[in-house]
C-alpha cells in the first residue's frame, strides 16, 4: 500500500498539472472564468505541497504552514464569481459579487493570521492543523469558507444545467461537498484532510471541462450585458 504522503504528493502533481493547463487556456483566452479556477487550483496546489513535504522535512515552520491557511482564505471565495460567470450574470451583477468576495476574502486572510495552530501527525504526515485555542469567530469563518462557497457552486450548477444542458459546474461543487463530508459519514475524522482532496481535485476537474465546454460554444467572451 503506497505511504499516505506518497498519495498526497500524487495529488498535489495532479493539481500542479491542471493548474498548468489552466495557464496555457489563459494566456490564450483571457477568460476571467479560467483565471479564478486557476488561482483556486494554485490554492489547493500550495495546501497539498505544504502537506507532503511536512514530514520529510522534519515538519515545517508555524509560518511557512500558515501559508496553507492564507491560500485557502484568500482563493477558495473565488468560487463565489465562478458562479457569476457561470450564469452569465450582467456586468452590475458581476460588480456587486466581486464586492461582495472581496469582503470575504478578507475575512479569509484575518482568520488565517488569527488562527492557533497545533503539530498534527497521522500515518507518517505532519502537519499543522487550526487549535481548538483558536478565536471562535475564526473558526465560523473557516467553516463558513469550507461550506458557504460551496453550496452556492451545486446551487449554481443547477442552475447551468438547466440553462445550458451541462452538469459540469453541478459536478464540481458536488463531489467537493461530497467528499468534503465523506470522512465523518463513515466515522473517519482522522481522514477528512485527505478524503477532501480527492474533492477538491474533481472540483477543479469538472470546472476544466465546463470551461473547455463553454470555449467550444463561445468561441469569444461573451457579451454578458444582455444576460438575463
Amino acid at each position: 500500500m503506497l505511504h499516505l504522503t506518497t498519495l498526497i504528493a500524487v495529488i498535489a502533481t495532479l493539481e500542479l498539472l491542471l493548474a498548468a493547463a489552466l495557464l496555457k487556456r489563459y494566456i490564450r483566452t483571457k477568460r476571467p472564468l479560467t483565471l479564478c479556477v486557476l488561482l483556486i487550483c494554485l490554492g489547493l496546489f500550495i495546501d497539498a505541497f505544504l502537506i507532503a513535504i511536512g514530514s520529510p522535512a522534519g515538519g515545517l515552520s508555524e509560518n511557512v504552514s500558515r501559508l496553507r491557511f492564507i491560500a485557502h482564505g484568500t482563493l477558495i471565495p473565488l468560487l463565489l464569481p465562478i458562479c457569476g460567470y457561470g450564469l452569465k450574470a450582467k456586468p452590475l451583477t458581476m460588480k456587486v459579487l466581486w464586492g461582495f468576495t472581496a469582503v470575504v476574502m478578507a475575512l479569509g486572510l484575518a482568520h488565517a493570521f488569527a488562527i492557533n495552530l497545533d503539530v498534527t501527525e497521522y500515518s507518517g504526515v505532519l502537519r499543522h492543523t487550526m487549535a481548538d485555542s483558536s478565536p471562535a469567530w475564526a473558526r465560523i469563518v473557516s467553516s463558513a469558507l469550507s461550506f458557504g462557497t460551496v453550496l452556492p457552486l451545486i446551487i449554481c450548477g443547477i442552475m447551468v444545467w438547466i440553462r445550458q444542458k451541462t452538469p459540469y459546474l453541478f459536478l464540481s461543487g458536488l463531489l467537493m461537498f461530497v467528499f468534503a463530508g465523506l470522512g465523518p459519514a463513515i466515522g473517519r475524522f482522522d481522514l477528512i484532510f485527505f478524503i477532501s482532496m480527492f474533492g477538491e481535485l474533481f472540483m477543479i476537474a469538472f470546472a476544466f471541462l465546463y470551461i473547455i465546454r463553454d470555449e467550444k460554444i463561445n468561441p469569444v467572451e461573451p457579451d454578458i450585458s444582455h444576460a438575463v
